[in-house]
C-alpha cells in the first residue's frame, strides 16, 4: 500500500457525513474508444455523489467501451500514464467550479496516483482557490488505482476473442466480477482494497466532507461496498452505463450508514 498525507490542521470531529467520488475527466484513452451510451431506462435517480476522471475504458463489455473510434491511437505502455484530453481538462474544472459552492468544498481529497486522476483534482483544486475556497487535505493512495488488466491491457474484446481467445472464453465461464486476466486483477480483487480504504475513510474523524477522485471501477465498487450490494445488481448497474468522465457520486451519512444520494451526476459539465 503506497499513501501520501499533505499536512492537516483539522480537528477531530464526528467523522464523514457526506462522500463523493469523482470520476476523472476523459482521458486520451477514453477519446480513442468509442463509448456506448448509458439505457437511459436504467438511469439511477439523484441520491448520491462519487467523481470519476476523464473517461476510460476500464470494463470490456457490458455497455462500455468496444470498438475504437480511432483505430490509429497508441497509449502508454503504463496505463498510469494516460493523461487527460482538452475535454478532459474542461470536465476537471467544471467539477472544480461546482465543488466551490460552501456546502461541497472537501476537507480532504483521496486521489488515485494514476496521472489522468491526478490532473483532474489538480485543475478542480485550481478552481476551489480561485473562488477563494482554502485548499483540502490531500493523501493519494495507491488503493484507488484503475483495475490492472494485465495481459489484455487495452485490448478490445474484439481482439481479445482473436488473440486471446481461451482467456475470453474463461471470462465467460467465471464470469465479469471473478475472472482474472493473466497478471491482472479481478473486480474482486478491486473490491477487496477498496473496501480498506472505505474503513480508513470511515476512521478518519477529522474530516467531515470527503472527495475521492479516481476510475469508473472505483466508483462502481465503492457503490457494492457502502451500499451492500449484491454482484448480480453491480453487473446490472454496469450494463447500463459506467459513471462517466467528470461525473459525481454522492453518499450522506444517515443514522443506519451511509445511503446513496446521486450516482453519475453531470449537471455540472458544459458541453
Amino acid at each position: 500500500m503506497t499513501v501520501s498525507f499533505s499536512p492537516c490542521g483539522h480537528a477531530e470531529s464526528s467523522g464523514p457525513v457526506v462522500l463523493r467520488a469523482l470520476r476523472h475527466g476523459q482521458s486520451t484513452a477514453n477519446h480513442a474508444w468509442a463509448v456506448s451510451p448509458p439505457d437511459p431506462a436504467a438511469a439511477v435517480p439523484p441520491d448520491g455523489v462519487s467523481a470519476r476522471p476523464g473517461s476510460a475504458a476500464s470494463f470490456p463489455s457490458g455497455g462500455v467501451a468496444s470498438s475504437l473510434a480511432d483505430p490509429a491511437a497508441t497509449f502508454p505502455a503504463d496505463d498510469m500514464k494516460i493523461a487527460l484530453t482538452d475535454l478532459g481538462r474542461r470536465q476537471a474544472a467544471d467539477v472544480g467550479r461546482w465543488l466551490s459552492a460552501p456546502d461541497r468544498v472537501p476537507d480532504v481529497v483521496w486521489c488515485s496516483p494514476y496521472l489522468r486522476a491526478g490532473q483532474t483534482w489538480s485543475l478542480a483544486r485550481r478552481e476551489l482557490i480561485a473562488a477563494g475556497r482554502s485548499a483540502p487535505c490531500e493523501r493519494v493512495d495507491a488503493r484507488l488505482r484503475d483495475r490492472h488488466r494485465g495481459l489484455l491491457h487495452h485490448l478490445r474484446p474484439a481482439e481479445v476473442r482473436e488473440r486471446f481467445p481461451e482467456e475470453a472464453a474463461r471470462e465467460e465461464r467465471e464470469g465479469m466480477l471473478r475472472y482474472r486476466p493473466p497478471d491482472g486483477e479481478s473486480f474482486v480483487d478491486v473490491a477487496a482494497r477498496l473496501r480498506v480504504v472505505w474503513r480508513d475513510i470511515r476512521g478518519d474523524l477529522a474530516h467531515q466532507r470527503v472527495l475521492v477522485v479516481a476510475h469508473d471501477a472505483v466508483v462502481l465498487f465503492l457503490r457494492q461496498i457502502i451500499e451492500d450490494l449484491p454482484g448480480d445488481e453491480i453487473e446490472r448497474i454496469a450494463a447500463a452505463g459506467l459513471a462517466g468522465n467528470g461525473s459525481v457520486t454522492t453518499w450522506e451519512r444517515q443514522e443506519d450508514g451511509f445511503r446513496l444520494a446521486c450516482y453519475d451526476f453531470r449537471d455540472h459539465l458544459g458541453p
